[in-house]
């Protein structure tokens, strides 16, 4: 899928909302304050980096997004990136590797 630059940031800022909306969703369906959940986390953060991810005023790296979803016992991929499992290439792709068999 090729987006032009300002599309493409377009769907960076919603997909970065959308994460920001989900770590606190899940942080408060654990019962873990911003506190209890930068304590968790296996690179040292404070609660106000929690709170900064959370509000949208930093971005994190992929390595701890990948580590709060591990602590939230969510898959990142199923969530966020399901077009990256093999059952789920475009029906044009099935149906030639059908042919090649």
């Amino acid at each position: 899928m090729k987006h032009s630059p300002g599309k493409r940031k377009e769907e960076i800022t919603r997909f970065n909302r959308i994460v920001q909306r989900s770590i606190r969703q899940m942080r408060i369906e654990l019962g873990l304050s911003q506190r209890e959940l930068a304590a968790k986390m296996s690179s040292q953060v404070d609660q106000s980096t929690v709170s900064n991810w959370e509000s949208g005023k930093t971005d994190m790296t992929s390595a701890q997004l990948l580590d709060l979803f591990m602590i939230f016992g969510r898959d990142l991929v199923q969530m966020y990136f399901s077009f990256l499992s093999p059952g789920n290439k475009p029906e044009s792709e099935n149906k030639q590797k059908e042919e090649d068999s």
